[in-house]
């Protein structure tokens, strides 16, 4: 089921009164990517207007949409900002193939579906990629630009790795692009490798108790306060 707009009409004794748009409904859509694959999401809506996150689970061979724990999502709710959280291609209830999420150049085109939809009724969008979600984050975003779509205002790497890069090395990708970075001890490796490139828009975050991608929240519970407020920095500037 599609999220349609609710408009309403407020109608005086003396006559009516122009439209005035309320809150865009919620609930689950769906999306269709670039290349025709049917994607299921779930929209937490929020005011027309208002920033808005996009959640990019695990690897679909494994996870889908309800890795992400409501209580994280809610936390994301009480800013005012709209949440989409689809099945990547392959996984849950989308259609499509699980290894084409993140390897080779269709993955971006997840990315792509859900960032359109949020951008019909909010805007700033803010991205956050979990474990091989990530590689479909850092496609679009470094994509984005030339074809004209429009560009995460910031990005989140929940435990990025050298499957991050599969198809856009972080080189290539605009580092004036405010990113946070989170992850566990026994996994910095790659994430401190990110760290000495310095750049200046780029927070990291290690935890010793930490784990892999959304299994960070159990883990590491302080993850949740960092990351909002690293996205009310940008999102709510």
């Amino acid at each position: 089921m599609r999220a349609v707009l609710a408009t309403v009409w407020l109608v005086a004794c003396s006559g009516g009164t122009p439209p005035v748009e309320e809150v865009p409904t919620g609930g689950v859509v769906t999306l269709t990517t670039r290349d025709g694959v049917q994607l299921e999401a779930d929209l937490y809506a929020a005011e027309a207007g208002a920033p808005a996150v996009v959640l990019l689970h695990m690897t679909p061979a494994c996870c889908d949409r309800t890795d992400w724990p409501a209580s994280f999502i809610d936390r994301l709710g009480e800013q005012g900002w709209a949440v989409l959280v689809p099945d990547r291609r392959g996984s849950g209830a989308s259609g499509g193939v699980g290894e084409e999420a993140y390897l080779g150049d269709l993955g971006r085109n997840d990315v792509e579906a859900a960032v359109a939809k949020l951008a019909e009724d909010y805007g700033p969008i803010a991205v956050i990629g979990a474990s091989n979600g990530t590689t479909s984050m850092i496609d679009y975003a470094s994509w984005a630009p030339g074809e004209g779509l429009v560009e995460p205002a910031i990005l989140g790497f929940m435990t990025g790795g050298t499957y991050t890069e599969n198809q856009t090395a972080m080189g290539d990708w605009l580092t004036s692009t405010p990113a946070f970075f989170t992850f566990s001890t026994d996994e910095r490796d790659w994430s401190i490798t990110q760290q000495e490139r310095k750049s200046a828009a780029w927070t990291f975050f290690e935890y010793p108790t930490g784990d892999h991608g959304t299994r960070m929240f159990t883990a590491a519970p302080t993850v949740t306060l960092d990351m909002v407020e690293q996205l009310r920095a940008v999102l709510d500037a």
